[in-house]
């Protein structure tokens, strides 16, 4: 019988998320989604978009009590950055206060991920042109992470993202690996870079994190969760009793 169960929000047109905790997420945990609007100006997604969609996470959080969760991680990368290089942390902390269980968020557990593997040099590969990327690395050496390189894709649909074959992410990374690179950071919910995080950090022998790995690890650890995941990258050998 089930008795740990996670929540997770997605943005509205996520496809990827759900698959990669289909994917890792232990036999013996439940894990429930929720969707939360993501608006679009002009068919894109911007900034205030991804900032309505942050002010809105705690109010829709709420909607996941009812099941009982042991933890709950609203999980979109830009979303949870979109207000200050803190929001994260004020966010995780205002739903936690607020919906009374352990509550997360994509880019805090990417911190406590990179902070969890001592990543150094980190080489941040962001989907999204430079506006998005920017605010990402903003938070991230707010936080105290040494930041070596950021790549943006350039992809201004979140939806063709998702269409990224893992080989072809990871082949991306191994032409952007060098001596000034110590580990790797795969931001973005909605592509397919947790499939392609152990074979990848096996092959440049660094750590590699993963805003899906993050998330999943993160709400893992707040329920207290202890085991193996085969193929879910060093990361989760913190979490091995």
């Amino acid at each position: 019988m089930t008795t740990t169960r996670l929540g997770m929000i997605v943005p509205s047109l996520n496809t990827i998320a759900e698959d990669d905790l289909r994917r890792f997420c232990p036999a013996d945990v439940g894990y429930h989604v929720h969707r939360i609007r993501l608006r679009k100006d002009a068919g894109r997604v911007t900034v205030e978009a991804l900032l309505h969609a942050y002010l809105e996470a705690t109010e829709e959080a709420g909607l996941l009590l009812d099941l009982n969760p042991s933890a709950i991680a609203f999980n979109c990368t830009g979303a949870s950055v979109a207000n200050g290089p803190e929001g994260d942390r004020h966010l995780a902390q205002r739903m936690t206060e607020a919906l009374g269980v352990p509550a997360t968020n994509t880019m805090l557990a990417i911190k406590q991920a990179l902070a969890s593997l001592s990543a150094r040099k980190v080489l941040h590969v962001c989907p999204f042109t430079d506006v998005f990327s920017r605010i990402e690395r903003e938070s991230l050496e707010h936080a105290g992470i040494g930041v070596a390189r950021t790549v943006s894709l350039d992809f201004t649909d979140a939806r063709k993202a998702a269409l990224m074959k893992p080989q072809a992410i990871a082949e991306y990374v191994r032409g952007q690996v060098d001596a000034t690179v110590g580990s790797v950071l795969l931001s973005c919910a909605n592509v397919r870079a947790f499939e392609a995080a152990a074979a990848l950090e096996a092959e440049i022998d660094m750590p590699v994190v993963t805003s899906n790995q993050a998330v999943l690890w993160a709400l893992l650890h707040e329920a207290g969760w202890q085991g193996r995941i085969e193929g879910a990258g060093r990361l989760f050998d913190s979490l091995v009793g």
